[in-house]
């Protein structure tokens, strides 16, 4: 077979192939892109759960008489429904179960007791949980007129860090300060040694109740020291406890009328609240770490 014809008839079968192959790829239609749906539902369990973090304070070389400074307290949301009445109370009742005056030892007095909240809304700091108790020695120059005089039964002093103040309780029925017709009054005025600053009032302080153990009190005269606290009085008249913040219900501590709420309103999951929270030193504690103290922060759902 002649050369030139084979070659043309190759190129030409090669050129045919290329003709039909296109023709064929010219043909297929072009695929559009396509999607569908896939429904997603999650339900998430009901759970109340708050977290306060850090899980430790730690105030180090408080000098008596001065603040530590400041310190503050995430309360975290960490469920999945609202929580509200949000309340805290820490255990100086516990850690400090006998009267520590005349003491050298720190372990002695309950670090619960220097222990000072401020929430987001109240104005100024309230202590946690305080113990004051009874002084056991005459205070000279005192005036008990306020608590009938001669039914006075108990008298210290409140220790609001720098400052002294003089308060006094009157027995109750049979003699015992957890009974109808205790009477508490406190100076608003920081001792000075003298009759007039040793001279306690019972303006606007009001006995809320008693139960099996404690006498409360709210006390509301805006001059008083220990204005919008708590004092809770104790059957056998050796101490008073102060407080402000502290709602349980076993002591019926929410039974003072000034009991508060850190937040009373709802908590949404996710959302936190910021407790400011301070180490107040009185005059007259023995250097050392004082016994170490537990806070609670209470939520309902």
């Amino acid at each position: 077979m002649d050369r030139k014809l084979l070659v043309f008839g190759g190129a030409f079968f090669v050129f045919f192939v290329f003709l039909l192959v296109g023709a064929i790829i010219t043909s297929t239609p072009v695929l559009a892109d396509v999607n569908d749906t896939v429904t997603i539902d999650v339900n998430v369990t009901e759970a109340a759960s708050i977290v306060v973090v850090p899980e430790t304070l730690n105030w180090t070389g408080v000098s008596t008489g001065q603040t530590g400074g400041l310190k503050q307290l995430n309360i975290k949301n960490v469920g999945s429904i609202n929580v509200s009445q949000i309340y805290a109370y820490i255990d100086t009742l516990e850690s400090e179960p006998s009267r520590p005056y005349g003491s050298g030892n720190p372990l002695d007095f309950s670090a619960g007791g220097v222990i000072a909240l401020e929430n987001e809304t109240d104005p100024g700091y309230f202590f946690a949980g305080r113990i004051e108790w009874n002084w056991t020695q005459d205070i000279p120059n005192h005036d008990w007129t306020a608590v009938d005089d001669v039914d006075a039964i108990a008298w210290g002093y409140f220790r609001n860090t720098s400052s002294d103040y003089v308060w006094v309780l009157g027995n109750g029925t049979a003699g015992r300060c957890n009974e109808t017709g205790t009477q508490f009054a406190v100076e608003h005025e920081v001792d000075l040694g003298t009759t007039a600053t040793r001279s306690p009032e019972a303006t606007s302080i009001n006995r809320d109740g008693g139960d099996g153990n404690w006498s409360y009190f709210s006390v509301n005269d805006a001059g008083s020291p220990l204005y919008q606290y708590c004092v809770a009085s104790y059957w056998d008249c050796s101490k008073i406890y102060i407080y402000h913040y502290d709602k349980r219900t076993d002591p019926s501590f929410t039974t003072c009328a000034n009991s508060a709420y850190l937040q009373e309103t709802n908590l949404t999951p996710g959302y936190t609240i910021i407790l400011d929270v301070d180490a107040w030193v009185p005059n007259g504690y023995p250097a050392g770490y004082l016994n170490t103290t537990v806070m609670t922060i209470y939520a309902s759902s």
